[in-house]
């Protein structure tokens, strides 16, 4: 299972940008601030039994996820919108579980690479 946060990825971001931390930290910030509606919208899918409601807030989330380097969040959506493809969901309640406690700790890591000023 990959790790949290790959720090690395924040690294090359913040290099892409012109070495411009404070516009990683802006980018971070909208992450944090989106995540928590897509993960809303996978537990009201799941609650809902819809798995074409799954599909694009799973999606989504993985995508985020991906480009901010929470690399197990985006593991776990990207289990979740396979599932949605496949119309099947099957163990989603227990996996939309497992990322709302990784975006607790994706919260956690960021704010250490963030006091790193994003460098691995």
């Amino acid at each position: 299972m990959a790790e949290t946060l790959d720090v690395a990825v924040l690294a090359e971001l913040r290099e892409a940008v012109g070495d411009d931390p404070e516009f990683v930290d802006t980018m971070v910030d909208t992450y944090l601030a989106e995540a928590p509606g897509f993960l809303a919208g996978i537990d009201a899918a799941v609650a809902a039994g819809d798995a074409g409601a799954l599909l694009i807030p799973a999606h989504t989330l993985k995508g985020n996820s991906t480009t901010m380097g929470v690399m197990r969040l985006a593991e776990i959506a990207r289990s979740l919108e396979e599932r949605a493809r496949g119309g099947s969901l099957d163990g989603a309640a227990d996996e939309a579980a497992a990322a709302r406690a990784e975006l607790d700790r994706a919260v956690t890591a960021l704010a250490a690479a963030r006091a790193a000023r994003w460098v691995a």
